[in-house]
């Protein structure tokens, strides 16, 4: 019996074509079905090579910066057998959690506390629950279904209790952090995603240290294909055995690819699943 090909697959920019508002937009409480499907969901070409890929005996992982509450439309519509969330600080095996961070939120309060003074909205995210920071009341509230906190103070008594580990701002919050910016890279590992925001994570934490995780988990394994298009998938692309980026990525991230898939808005990532699962080389942009 053959050995099963192992595949990671950013979401956003990669299997599905987003960004930040929109997914903000899809979170609300009345948000129309089709645009939920459209964040949550890959195009119908996309799920079917997904399935294909699965149906020959192969193992597909969802590996990315969203929390696990992000990920379930896509775990219950797609043979996932698994999933990286949190840009790495949280791994699942099926129903069986392999890494899971918690009581880390101390080690964030520094980010908060310069987006205090920087006056700059984040949006924390963790395993267990989501909040997001308002610092002063010129902020709009987000169309989200998560908490709104504006007391610097009060987040930091409820961050355990979230098991926060990690956090986003919006591009056009980026510009307010010059002050601290140094120290902030000093502290953490900061992406740009590509999509209109950045994301803030613990340097210990990253898409490729989940992947090692998940690969000692399953045990014998083929070759090993990790799909991405920003800043937070390097990692994941170092840790692949072929690394596949968008085309829709930056120059600077197509510089860790093996292959340049089409597009987001091409399927690029069917066409490259399809390529594998009929044995032809798989198309590479130039």
């Amino acid at each position: 019996m053959s050995l099963p090909k192992v595949a990671f697959f950013d979401i956003d920019g990669t299997l599905i074509d987003s960004n930040p508002e929109i997914y903000a937009q899809a979170q609300a409480p009345d948000a129309p079905k089709e645009l939920v499907e459209s964040v949550f969901l890959p195009t119908p070409a996309v799920q079917r090579a997904l399935r294909r890929f699965v149906e020959a005996g192969n193992l597909a992982f969802l590996c990315s910066g969203r929390p696990p509450e992000g990920l379930s439309m896509l775990l219950d519509a797609l043979p996932f057998a698994g999933y990286i969330a949190l840009a790495g600080s949280y791994v699942q095996l099926g129903d069986t959690p392999l890494l899971a961070s918690e009581g880390l939120f101390e080690r964030l309060v520094p980010a908060l506390e310069a987006f205090e003074a920087c006056d700059v909205a984040a949006l924390f995210e963790g395993p267990r629950g989501s909040a997001v920071y308002l610092p002063s009341p010129h902020h709009e509230l987000p169309a989200m279904n998560i908490e709104v906190i504006e007391d610097a103070q009060e987040l930091k008594e409820r961050g355990d209790e979230l098991t926060l580990v990690k956090a986003f701002w919006m591009a056009e919050e980026d510009k307010r952090l010059g002050p601290v910016r140094d120290e902030l890279n000093r502290l953490y590992r900061i992406s740009d995603l590509g999509v209109g925001g950045s994301e803030l994570t613990l340097p210990e934490f990253s898409k490729g240290s989940a992947i090692k995780v998940m690969l000692d988990a399953i045990g014998p394994h083929e070759t090993v294909y990790g799909f991405g298009d920003s800043e937070n998938d390097i990692s994941m692309l170092e840790a692949a055995e072929v690394a596949v980026v968008m085309d829709n990525a930056t120059n600077a991230i197509k510089a860790y690819g093996d292959v340049i898939a089409p597009a987001v808005t091409q399927d690029g990532v069917a066409q490259v699943l399809d390529a594998i699962m009929q044995g032809n080389k798989i198309p590479h942009l130039d």
